[in-house]
């Protein structure tokens, strides 16, 4: 309901912008992009997936629904000054699938050549890939870079941004800064979804100048809700008759609770295109008050070399938690249930980490303006609870390495 507001919203602001007298006003345009893709591992212990917002992922099993994706988008050019875009895009995600796939939905002002005030349904700018994370035919691989891209699962945000646009040198500076709240629902292993409804604001500054762009971002959140999931564990640990025999149980139900804590993520990106050589790579930091999401660094880098229509390209990632173990405490009395809520605890705080690096060599063909045909090979190195990323089978340990094959096909229309 609270989207198909927002859309009525839109339509009512641009019905009353007054239209300019020319006969191209407004203009319609209806675009689409998609991705076919299958792709499979070399084991069956755990389920690789793109991102941490799917179920149920590939396992040695080959599967289609990690990569494949549909889009439809549509702008309208109101007159000189005002627009209105809506995307949404049909994909394995969790959650409400009509809602939570809706990635755009704005109207803009540009009242300058150099300004853009937007408000609306809004992608977060704070990474390279922000504009168009899921059209897999704007960038050279398979999909975004695992260790970077697969813990992020905020697509967007309902509020507003500016942007201003600063010639320097002979190149051109964007100054953006932008607000408002989102909600995002993630799977989890407890029963039900995580649903987190955050207060964010943030901003980046970002340059390009001939073959290069840079830029550096920063997006401050505020958990606003306890997550459901983890209630009735809060509950049981705030209780006066466990820490009556469990007297460290309080304590940890502060360092599992989501409410107000805070996530700082930070991040900075340089990529290199001239027709022949292309290179990009990010880093980020995200720090978290939450130790159920512990605070995390992350980077990659690629580079490719374009042989016709026909480009090779090799990437390298890695992301490492950096919270140190919680040490949970045992009961003073071995009641059977306490135990049990224990080791629950134990689990939650403990077994959420991010341990990986990987190697991926690809192809991409350009068989067509608007189509291209895909191939990636990437091996992946999983420390001791380090597989957050990916979604565990059975009770077997986590394999020290995996090798992830995968094939697709992008296109626009």
């Amino acid at each position: 309901m609270k989207i198909i507001r927002l859309l009525t919203t839109m339509i009512l602001l641009s019905g009353a912008v007054p239209a300019l007298a020319e006969d191209s006003y407004p203009d319609f345009k209806v675009t689409g992009f998609g991705t076919l893709g299958a792709s499979g591992t070399d084991t069956d212990r755990l389920a690789f997936r793109s991102d941490i917002k799917q179920t149920p992922g590939v396992t040695d099993s080959w599967g289609f629904d990690t990569d494949t994706r549909m889009g439809l988008q549509v702008d309208v050019d109101i007159n000189e000054s005002w627009h209105a875009m809506a995307q949404w895009i049909a994909r394995n995600t969790a959650g409400d699938f009509l809602e939570q796939n809706l990635d755009w939905a704005f109207l803009r002002w540009r009242p300058a050549d150099d300004l853009d005030i937007r408000v609306g349904r809004l992608g977060i700018d704070t990474f390279m890939l922000s504009e168009y994370r899921n059209v897999g035919y704007a960038y050279l691989w398979m999909r975004p870079p695992h260790e970077f891209y697969s813990g992020l699962p905020v697509y967007h945000f309902d509020g507003a941004d500016i942007a201003k646009k600063f010639e320097i040198g002979e190149g051109v500076m964007t100054v953006k800064a932008f607000g408002g709240h989102s909600f995002t629902q993630v799977p989890t292993n407890l029963s039900g979804l995580a649903e987190q409804d955050l207060t964010l604001i943030g901003g980046k500054l970002a340059y390009e100048v001939g073959n290069w762009n840079a830029r550096i971002s920063y997006n401050y959140s505020l958990n606003n809700d306890e997550i459901a999931p983890l209630q009735p564990l809060l509950t049981a640990l705030n209780s006066t008759e466990i820490n009556a025999v469990w007297p460290g149980a309080q304590a940890l139900a502060g360092k599992i609770a989501t409410k107000n804590k805070v996530v700082h993520f930070s991040s900075i990106g340089l990529g290199y295109d001239d027709g022949i050589w292309l290179a990009q790579m990010e880093a980020s930091y995200t720090h978290t008050d939450m130790t159920v999401y512990p605070s995390v660094a992350s980077a990659y880098l690629s580079a490719g070399r374009r042989l016709g229509k026909v480009t090779l390209y090799s990437l390298f990632g890695i992301s490492e938690t950096l919270n140190n173990p919680v040490n949970v405490s045992n009961p003073l009395v071995p009641v059977p249930e306490i135990i049990e809520l224990r080791n629950a605890a134990d689990q939650l705080l403990n077994t959420n980490g991010v341990d990986e690096q990987s190697v991926s060599l690809g192809l991409r063909w350009d068989v067509h303006e608007h189509v291209a045909l895909k191939t990636q090979w990437s091996h992946n190195w999983l420390g001791n609870n380090g597989a957050s990323l990916w979604l565990p089978r059975g009770t077997g340990s986590t394999p020290d390495t995996v090798n992830v094959w995968s094939v697709g096909m992008d296109f626009m229309f």
